[in-house]
């Protein structure tokens, strides 16, 4: 009987599934995860729908660094995804920005498209998104390999981590009522989802000594929630639109929002 009517209950409202990641070689700060070596630093934040590996690529040097797409991979359970392949895209998975003022990924994206930060903006009516919605789409085909500059960086977003929600018979909707959060943790060894970012540089434009970075990440752990759980306290706020004037919205807590975290939206009936 109980079972049932928890069932109809979380028929009948929007549903969440918050993954979050660990990392055996980054550390967490408060805006994204962090990896650095001498010579690059590596920032990600992966929090989206279905998650995005999108991530800050600095050159630390005083001279230029060259990344080899065709030899980059993201590595899902042991499969590997090139990040080149030899065919045009409508938009380039990098862009460009500026070192000496972005700190952290969500300046970088500040500084590109203007508005509220990346991954901080929980308006209906944030700045970020009508700026990129302005951003005219062409077909191009990515270098196979980049210059990034001395003291530069680029932002890097191709892949997304996982479309579909894990369930399984003692883990699922059935056993979640709308009031708490329903989680279970994992190891490295029996996460189920495990991915690396590996990236292939140099310092010589002939790549004739190559680098590499290998970063690792898994699943650690993943909860149930219901809609009002996962957005948290609401307030009103308003962001300064595209030609000064003031828009008003709604903005949310997000109280599970962290750079090593993504979400999926369950819909229900």
């Amino acid at each position: 009987m109980m079972t049932s009517a928890i069932t109809l209950m979380t028929s009948c409202s929007t549903m969440y599934q918050v993954l979050e990641t660990s990392s055996t070689d980054t550390k967490l700060e408060k805006d994204s995860y962090l990896f650095e070596n001498s010579d690059i630093k590596v920032s990600y934040n992966f929090w989206a729908d279905a998650g995005q590996v999108s991530f800050l690529l600095t050159n630390k040097l005083d001279s230029a660094i060259y990344i080899d797409w065709d030899k980059s991979h993201l590595i899902y359970n042991g499969i590997s995804y090139e990040y080149w392949y030899d065919s045009e895209e409508t938009n380039s998975f990098y862009s460009s920005a500026s070192s000496t003022t972005s700190s952290t990924f969500a300046d970088a994206m500040v500084n590109i498209f203007g508005g509220t930060a990346y991954g901080n903006s929980t308006s209906t009516n944030s700045a970020y998104g009508r700026k990129v919605s302005m951003v005219a789409s062409s077909k191009s085909k990515p270098k196979k390999t980049i210059q990034i500059p001395a003291k530069s960086s680029i932002i890097v977003s191709k892949f997304s981590i996982s479309k579909s929600a894990f369930y399984n018979c003692d883990f699922n909707l059935n056993n979640t009522r709308l009031r708490t959060v329903n989680t279970k943790t994992f190891g490295k060894e029996d996460s189920p989802l495990t991915f690396r970012n590996y990236l292939t540089y140099s310092t010589k434009e002939s790549f004739e000594k190559n680098k590499s970075i290998d970063n690792e990440f898994y699943i650690s752990s993943i909860s149930f929630m219901s809609e009002s759980l996962f957005l948290g306290i609401s307030s009103s706020r308003y962001d300064c639109g595209i030609n000064g004037t003031k828009i008003f919205g709604s903005t949310y807590e997000k109280p599970y929002r962290k750079p090593n975290s993504f979400y999926l939206k369950l819909k229900q009936k």
